[in-house]
């Protein structure tokens, strides 16, 4: 008779440890509000009471990220008392606003998710590190945006954002006008420490001229104050697409050769007159050539005149000038980037290199 009773205790046991817990949460979301970070780790709480018949147990926690930590009782919770779940948020390097979570483990099976929520209000290292761009009240993650080498025909996407470090709402406003590039923001109103996320959309076959592009963005941080206005701008150098081609048309393609590929201007004087410059752009291949673009990324060169088509075997002029008061370093050495449908090479590169005095 024992054994059948230690057996039915031994039942009797499991059946109880392996209940769930009565559980009331008299609060399971915190928010901390708008805090500074200066003002280093906040804590907050949420409670529970226990409705059960039974003791129970906080067996652990587990917190979302390294940025926030939590402790819990270490003692038994008897039926009708509180426990409480104390968890602390470290704002340092973490402007904005943030949602974390802290899981709560209690007993042997029953898991509850408490939720946490604030606003960051940065100090100006932090906000110099991460937003470097400074506008008014707006500060933005950077002025430039480059794409590097775009096939043409195909679409990349970037994000830019931006952080309001003032103690006001604002609402920031975003101008493009070139038709390759279109920008959406995540919000238009910002409250103090909120962050906005511009997308960037950009289509290289909306483009202009194959080569080098450099759209500019205008960004004023309050449409109420149009005085705050800064410049970013995307890049990219879109090529041209050759996936289509067969072996036929790379083998026996236009073939672009520069005659010459350097330019020695010598000895310059500063403030005299703009130097002109030619050199031949030729078809070696077999198939006729088209020259899509001829320029300088750096702007320091107009290209004033370069032939759009050679036949098989045949040469044609191209001309320039360079621009003395864009050239700020002494010598020079300046790209000139020619582009053609040449499946070998579709961008030549053109020298031109000299001293000013």
């Amino acid at each position: 008779m024992s054994g059948f009773r230690n057996i039915f205790l031994l039942f009797f046991i499991s059946v109880i440890s392996g209940a769930s817990a009565e559980i009331v949460w008299i609060e399971k979301d915190y928010d901390f509000g708008l805090m500074k970070e200066e003002a280093g780790p906040q804590t907050g709480k949420a409670r529970f009471i226990n409705k059960g018949p039974l003791e129970i147990c906080v067996t652990g926690v587990r917190t979302s990220c390294g940025c926030t930590s939590a402790i819990y009782p270490q003692e038994p919770v008897s039926p009708g008392d509180t426990a409480t779940i104390t968890f602390t948020y470290d704002p340092k390097g973490r402007p904005g606003r943030f949602q974390k979570s802290v899981r709560v483990y209690v007993g042997d099976s029953d898991t509850y998710l408490v939720r946490i929520k604030g606003n960051v209000l940065g100090t100006p290292r932090s906000l110099s590190k991460l937003y470097p761009i400074e506008n008014g009240a707006l500060r933005l993650s950077e002025a430039l945006v480059a794409a590097g080498d775009v096939t043409y025909g195909t679409t990349r996407h970037f994000f830019v954002n931006g952080y309001n470090q003032s103690g006001d709402s604002i609402t920031p406003v975003i101008l493009c006008t070139d038709p390759a590039l279109s920008v959406s923001a995540s919000q238009e109103k910002l409250g103090p420490g909120d962050i906005v996320t511009y997308g960037l959309y950009f289509n290289s076959r909306n483009v202009s001229e194959i080569g080098h592009v450099d759209i500019p963005l205008k960004i004023t941080a309050d449409k109420g104050n149009p005085n705050n206005e800064v410049t970013i701008s995307l890049t990219a150098n879109v090529i041209p697409d050759l996936s289509k081609l067969t072996k036929e048309d790379v083998d026996h393609g236009p073939r672009c050769y520069l005659l010459p590929e350097r330019i020695d201007m010598g000895i310059l004087k500063s403030g005299s007159k703009n130097p002109h410059f030619k050199f031949a752009i030729r078809n070696e291949g077999e198939k006729e050539m088209r020259i899509m673009r001829v320029y300088s990324p750096s702007g320091k060169v107009k290209i004033s005149r370069f032939p759009t088509k050679l036949n098989v075997d045949k040469a044609g002029e191209a001309e320039g000038t360079l621009l003395l008061d864009k050239v700020s370093s002494s010598p020079f050495n300046i790209k000139i980037e020619v582009i053609t449908d040449d499946p070998l090479h579709p961008v030549r590169i053109l020298h031109l290199v000299g001293q000013i005095e």
